[in-house]
């Protein structure tokens, strides 16, 4: 058991939770770093924590703690020509960067806040630099896009489903050929994917070079 078990269970309840309480979760654990290396050790202990650690169209991930309808995340190796893409969330999460930055563009729709959206139904509403330290909390109405450096780790908390799938410009999407590899040889690329034992390896060492776990 952790704080974080008292404190998901009891006090982040529902989504309006995320919004509330999502900020000073991230900044309690980005300043536990007992806590977080443990988080990162133990993931292939868990399988429903490894098969959630995965390469996707956008950076890959870790996935340290799921209860109580919650996930929290640990994101990194972005793939800098795959960030163009306006798209939504199925949940509300907030965000904190540990480590580098990204300009940060939410959209307004211009077409409702429900279902499918092209690139002629949105506007920009707010430009923002993201730097390590700063934590945001976006709506899963919203609509977004994050230009990483490459360098960029941060921690992410989502929080219950709201909403049965996601969307994205489709247009914008990147062509398979820049969607990550398959696990296996021979298979197809595909936009998201569990991570391999390899694959975890290689983030985990990937923070502790970076001095971001012990």
């Amino acid at each position: 058991m952790t704080w974080l078990d008292d404190f998901l269970a009891e006090d982040c309840k529902n989504v309006h939770d995320v919004r509330r309480s999502g900020r000073s979760v991230l900044d309690r654990l980005a300043g536990d770093r007992a806590l977080l290396t443990k988080l990162v050790d133990t993931i292939p202990d868990d399988p429903a924590r490894m098969a959630a650690s995965r390469v996707t169209l956008l950076l890959n991930r870790l996935s340290l703690y799921e209860a109580h309808g919650f996930e929290i995340r640990l994101n990194m190796n972005p793939r800098e020509d795959n960030q163009l893409v306006p798209h939504d969330h199925c949940y509300t999460f907030a965000t904190r960067i540990l480590r580098g930055g990204y300009v940060h563009v939410v959209r307004r729709r211009t077409d409702g806040w429900e279902g499918p959206f092209g690139g002629d139904d949105l506007e920009t509403a707010v430009v923002s630099l993201e730097r390590p330290g700063s934590t945001y909390v976006l709506e899963h109405s919203m609509v977004h896009q994050a230009v990483m450096q490459p360098e960029t780790v941060t921690l992410f908390i989502r929080g219950p489903r709201c909403k049965e799938s996601s969307h994205a410009v489709e247009e914008l999407m990147p062509p398979v050929s820049a969607w990550p590899k398959a696990a296996t040889p021979g298979g197809k690329p595909v936009n998201s994917r569990s991570a391999t034992w390899d694959e975890y390896r290689a983030m985990r060492d990937y923070l502790r070079e970076r001095s971001l776990i012990d």
